[in-house]
């Protein structure tokens, strides 16, 4: 059996993600960890963003793509409470 190519490596499917560990961040690609400061990652995502653009442009690819992200735990919901905009859209809390 043949080794596989850096190119066909990287080409294959692969799992990759990242998770928060107090001040650091961990980016796993595959079954390789990497952990860093959060300002390496802030650094490294603005570097990927910034490269995966110009490579989109070069593709001659011109379609949009709307990516959001959020951290959906709401622990304090309960004690404040909510007041919903008129549209319902937006929640305002009342803490005083």
């Amino acid at each position: 059996m043949q080794a596989k190519t850096f190119g066909e490596k990287i080409m294959a499917r692969t799992a990759y993600g990242t998770r928060v560990e107090g001040v650091d961040v961990v980016m796993t690609v595959g079954d390789k960890a990497c952990r860093m400061d959060y300002s390496t990652a802030l650094n490294l995502a603005v570097f990927l963003y910034h490269s995966g653009k110009m490579a989109k442009r070069a593709a001659g690819d011109d379609s949009r793509r709307l990516i959001g992200v959020a951290d959906l735990t709401d622990a304090n919901a309960d004690e404040l409470e909510a007041q919903f905009n008129r549209d319902r859209t937006a929640v305002f809390a009342r803490v005083g």
